[in-house]
């Protein structure tokens, strides 16, 4: 130490970690120089702050600041016992750190480093009275490695050291991420210890506890040997360094330390942010390299070399490059996710999938398979591939052993890499690939629902590894799966609201006619296309089959097929067919007709070939059964459209058929009264009664009963109706007044009847049910004809609910008095009824009575109008079962002859849920 030795009078400070530690050192230079120029004071100040600073963080207790005045300059000493030597680094403005000791360069007119005489180091700084001028400062010639040679042995006596080769790296690298350790050092430095009374964390000290004090010695020879290469001017520099054994163990808390300051980066807890990833792999490459040398020389075994810098960047890259093509897979199952859920049906969501496997996975061919109800699974989307095997394997069993038929029976997908792998697992594929392929079939399965396959293609063998093979494309599978389930579902529910549409339209073609040959005409007109290709409907005339109705969309192959009837009439004894579901009551559903079926069924070759021509895939036949037993049959078959009928379908079908069958037994029942219609009383109740059914007693909680009287024998059969029909939770009412008399008006009341039965078992709203029996009404009225009409229903809870088309309002006989229901009434049905809703509620024995008007239009013996009130008085306390009877006991009374009009009278009582 040369300037020692001249050393004036010194002043000494110890000092130690304490917060204050740097302002107590620089008052101690304002104290000590006090009588020096102001502008010697001030840069003293400055290289007293910044080599105290340097000391504290980086080097070891006890740092001691010294003072000397000496005759033409002052000197400024600060000594630690660390062996870390202070590194004047290359000018960075990004930089937390390095910049102090350019500052001393620059204020001081001399700087060095000296070994301390009891260990350690002494930095030093002289400057002139008066101070120096900025940028006259230069340090003296430092040699750091005779300086290191003399500190060895001193850190851990007894401790052997190693030498440690890293290879070759950027010299800027070095430098940057050496700056950048420095910032982030210097930060936990001062985060880690406690400020303004708030401590640190635990966890948070610990990591600042080892980032400041694991390597520091190791990062400032690379930083010495970084710097030195720039200086020469070398793009890279080749790392050496002499390590003790112990350097193994800091340098994996080290590195688990950075990997948590990273953690607090990007988490916004430092002012620091996280470490570049070329950062994070250098410092990865070189601890562990030292760590995996200094482990193996200490244990007497010669180091193997460590892989190069550049051989580990090349590890990175390829490493990155499987992370950005899993990333395109991810944004690729995330598109084809967000289309699929804007998908509108089947089709779109199967070449949704197809078209996106091919043109962004880059797969050479993808088809999807669906599972029908007969086992078969069948391809309905088809892309890329080659144009020649395109038409192979457009269906098959599940049950065949292909990679199709054992993924979806396993559940589990099926990867083949290469053609020697498929040609051994599944022989009968050998030969069908002219080239190299990758071939990778995925279930489509939600829960325990088998909905097909998803089969791709792949020229070559495919470069990514198969778990992230498998993953993905069972990933994209399970999106398929998902989505076709979601367009069932939505297709279900859109089927059954159309169907119970397609009911309804039925029941009103069913029961507006009561001619039932043409009846029966119109619903297989109605039948297709909706629900098949070719629709035909077959009564029993004595021992043959009459076709009533036989349709398709093609008139010409209509009249050809009727000629092919006429031909080859229906075998009665056929074990299948119309024939067979007649004698049997049985429904037949055919989902795939097979060739063999229609062998069966031809007569000769040549009617097995007009048959043949019919092209059909799937048909069903279905009885027509009603009370008197089955009389004929209604077929449905699908050919052009290519649809299949299933399970679902019978239901349905057999609904239909019996709505059929009761209008065909109602139209002959009606034809075998209308012969004996007359102007008496008994003729009319009997043609009432052909159409109006005594209700049940009861249903539910609810009890029932009616009462239809004609009128005298002078007046016309009048339209007076009424019906009841149950719903689940509720039974709806229907009383109304057909305007006009004789037959037409009967059959008006038979449309309105058919219509009410089919709304309101269909029809969530009673306004709606008005709505609809108007609508479907005005066609079979003449510009003056209507009808009045109350719609009522009541739920199992008692409340009730009515809605009044232009009638009289119904009567509540509730706490021992009857009161009408005030009701404001709409036009009556068939003038545009669109009524409101009167609501109530009934308790246990309170009763609604709907009637007509004929008892509150007939008049009494003085021809006055009979009084209502007084003639419905027994509802309020007389027993049901005979409470009407008493009613038009009393009307007969008031009147003293019979009817001038038809009555009907409708009455329920609630009995308590």
């Amino acid at each position: 130490m040369e300037g020692a030795a001249a050393m004036g009078a010194v002043t000494e400070l110890v000092l130690g970690p304490e917060p204050d530690a740097v302002p107590r050192a620089r008052r101690f230079v304002v104290e000590a120089l006090g009588d020096e120029p102001a502008a010697t004071v001030e840069a003293a100040e400055l290289i007293v702050a910044e080599l105290v600073t340097n000391a504290l963080l980086h080097g070891e207790p006890p740092v001691t600041l010294r003072l000397a005045r000496l005759a033409d300059r002052v000197r400024v000493e600060v000594e630690d016992a660390g062996h870390q030597v202070p590194v004047l680094g290359r000018r960075d403005l990004d930089a937390m750190t390095g910049r102090g000791l350019g500052m001393v360069a620059a204020v001081s007119g001399e700087w060095g480093i000296d070994p301390a005489a009891a260990g350690g180091k002494v930095v030093w700084a002289e400057l002139p009275h008066g101070g120096a001028e900025a940028g006259t400062g230069h340090g003296a010639e430092l040699d750091a490695d005779a300086l290191l040679a003399a500190w060895q042995g001193d850190d851990q006596p007894g401790e052997p050291t190693y030498v440690v080769h890293l290879g070759a790296v950027p010299t800027d690298l070095l430098i940057d991420a050496k700056s950048r350790l420095d910032n982030l050092v210097r930060e936990f430095s001062l985060a880690g210890s406690e400020s303004a009374g708030q401590p640190a964390s635990a966890a948070f000290a610990a990591v600042a506890q080892t980032i400041t004090q694991s390597l520091g010695s190791v990062r400032a020879e690379i930083k010495r040997q970084a710097l030195a290469a720039a200086s020469r001017g070398d793009a890279e520099t080749s790392l050496v360094l002499r390590l003790p054994a112990s350097m193994a163990d800091a340098g994996e808390r080290y590195l688990a330390a950075l990997d948590e300051a990273d953690a607090y980066a990007r988490a916004g807890q430092l002012l620091n942010l996280e470490t570049p990833r070329l950062h994070r792999v250098f410092r990865r490459w070189y601890v562990q390299a030292l760590v995996d040398q200094l482990r193996a020389q200490a244990a007497g075994e010669a180091p193997a070399p460590p892989p190069s810098f550049q051989q580990r960047l090349v590890e990175e890259v390829a490493a990155l490059g499987q992370l950005e093509e899993a990333g395109e897979r991810l944004r690729l199952l995330q598109r084809v996710t967000a289309e699929l859920t804007g998908a509108r049906d089947i089709e779109d969501i199967v070449e949704t999938v197809v078209s996106n496997a091919t043109r962004a996975l880059g797969a050479h061919s993808a088809r999807i398979y669906l599972l029908g109800d007969d086992g078969i699974l069948r391809s309905v989307a088809t892309r890329g591939g080659d144009p020649q095997l395109a038409v192979n394997y457009e269906e098959f069993p599940l049950e065949a052993d292909l990679p199709g038929g054992v993924a979806l029976r396993t559940g589990q997908p099926v990867l083949l890499r290469n053609l020697e792998e498929l040609a051994q697992r599944f022989p009968s594929l050998a030969t069908v690939y002219p080239d190299e392929r990758t071939l990778h079939v995925a279930p489509l399965i939600v829960g325990e629902h088998k909905i097909g396959v998803l089969s791709l293609t792949f020229r070559g063998l495919t470069a990514v590894d198969e778990h992230t093979q498998v993953t993905f494309l069972t990933a994209l599978a399970d999106a398929c799966a998902q989505a076709l389930e979601r367009a069932n579902a939505t297709a279900r529910a859109t089927e059954a609201t159309e169907r119970l549409a397609f009911l309804a339209e039925a029941s009103v073609i069913l029961s507006g006619n009561l001619d039932y040959r043409a009846t029966l005409a119109a619903v297989a007109d109605l039948v297709v296309p909706r629900l098949a290709d070719w629709c035909v409907i077959q009564l029993l005339e004595g021992d043959e089959l009459q076709n009533v109705g036989l349709t398709h969309f093609d008139p010409a192959k209509v009249a050809w097929a009727e000629r092919l009837g006429e031909r080859y009439p229906t075998d009665m004894s056929a074990p299948t067919g119309a024939p067979n579901v007649i004698r049997t009551g049985v429904s037949e559903l055919y989902p795939y007709i097979p060739d063999e079926l229609l062998v069966a069924a031809a007569v000769d070759q040549e009617h097995l070939q007009l048959i043949r021509e019919l092209g059909m895939s799937s048909g069903l036949v279905v009885p027509l059964t009603g009370r008197s037993g089955t009389f004929g049959a209604l077929t449905m078959i699908y050919a052009e459209s290519g649809r299949r009928y299933d399970e679902r379908d019978v239901k349905y079908a057999e609904d239909l058929a019996g709505r059929a069958a009761l209008a065909v037994e109602t139209a002959h029942a009606f034809t075998e009264q209308s012969g004996r219609l007359a102007e008496v009383s008994r003729i009319a109740e009997a043609a009432q009664h052909a159409i109006l059914a005594a209700p049940p007693a009861v249903i539910g909680p609810i009890a029932l009963a009616a009462r239809y009287v004609s009128a005298a024998a002078e007046a016309l059969i009048g339209g007076d109706l009424y019906e009841v029909v149950p719903r689940p939770g509720a039974v709806r009412l229907l009383i109304g007044d057909v305007r006009g008399k004789g037959l037409a008006a009967v059959r008006t009341a038979t449309v309105v009847l058919g219509e009410f039965r089919a709304a309101a078992a269909d029809v969530d709203s009673l306004v709606d049910v008005a709505m609809q029996i108007d609508r479907r009404l005005r066609p079979y009225l003449s510009d003056e004809d209507f009808v009045t009409a109350l719609v009522a229903e009541i739920t199992d809870d008692g409340v009730f609910t009515i809605a009044n088309c232009g009638h009289p309002p119904a009567l509540l006989a509730a706490g021992g008095e009857v009161t009408p229901v005030d009701s404001d009434p709409s036009l009556p049905l068939g003038l545009g009824a669109t009524p409101s809703l009167a609501v109530g509620k009934l308790v246990a024995g309170d009763r609604l009575l709907l009637y007509t008007d004929g008892i509150i239009e007939a008049r009494d013996q003085q021809r006055e109008f009979v009084d209502l009130m007084n003639l419905v008085a027994p509802l309020a306390d007389g027993d049901f079962d005979l409470v009407l009877d008493d009613v038009l006991v009393a009307l007969r009374s008031a009147v003293g002859t019979e009817l001038d009009d038809d009555l009907a009278l409708l009455i329920a009582e609630y009995r308590g849920a």
